[in-house]
C-alpha cells in the first residue's frame, strides 16, 4: 500500500465521509430533503451508490483510482462540447460552496449530475436552458471535501 502523505490524508478524508454519511444520513436527508418524496428517494439511491464507490476506492486506494471518479473533494476540469470552453470547479459539501471560488455543492444541479462521473467520459447535463454536453477532461482529488 502506498503511504504517501497525499494518499494518507485522502484516505482519512474519504473515511470521514463514510462515517459521516453512516452516522448522519437521516439528519442530512431530513435537513436537505425534509419531505419523503421522489426527490428524497432518488437522492438516497445516489448516496448509496456514492458510499459504495467510496468503500471500493478506500479498499484499494491509489492515486489513479482516487483521481478517476468525481468525489466530494474532487476538482473537475470540464470541456463544453459545443464550444470547446473549459471550466474547472471543485465539488464540496453544501456548507463549503462558494461559486465565486469555483466551489460547488454536490447537492447543486450540476454537482449531483457530475458526482461519480469518470475521467474522459462525456455527459449530458440538464441545465435551465436545456441540455449541454460536457466531457470530463481531468479529475484531481484535492482534499477539499471537509465535512466539518
Amino acid at each position: 500500500m502506498n503511504r504517501s502523505p497525499l494518499l494518507v490524508g485522502s484516505r482519512l478524508q474519504l473515511i470521514n465521509q463514510l462515517v459521516y454519511f453512516d452516522e448522519e444520513k437521516t439528519n442530512f436527508l431530513n435537513h436537505y430533503f425534509p419531505e419523503n418524496n421522489h426527490k428524497r428517494s432518488a437522492f438516497e439511491r445516489i448516496l448509496s451508490d456514492y458510499t459504495s464507490t467510496l468503500e471500493k476506492i478506500v479498499a484499494d486506494l491509489n492515486e489513479d483510482r482516487l483521481n478517476s471518479v468525481a468525489l466530494i473533494g474532487s476538482r473537475l476540469e470540464l470541456r463544453y462540447v459545443n464550444d470547446d470552453w473549459i471550466e474547472s470547479f471543485t465539488i464540496v459539501f453544501p456548507q463549503h460552496a462558494d461559486p465565486n471560488h469555483n466551489l460547488i455543492s454536490f447537492l447543486s444541479p450540476m454537482g449531483i449530475q457530475l458526482l461519480m462521473s469518470q475521467i474522459n467520459e462525456t455527459y449530458q447535463l440538464a441545465v435551465p436552458s436545456g441540455v449541454i454536453s460536457v466531457k470530463v477532461e481531468d479529475i484531481k482529488y484535492v482534499n477539499s471535501g471537509d465535512i466539518n
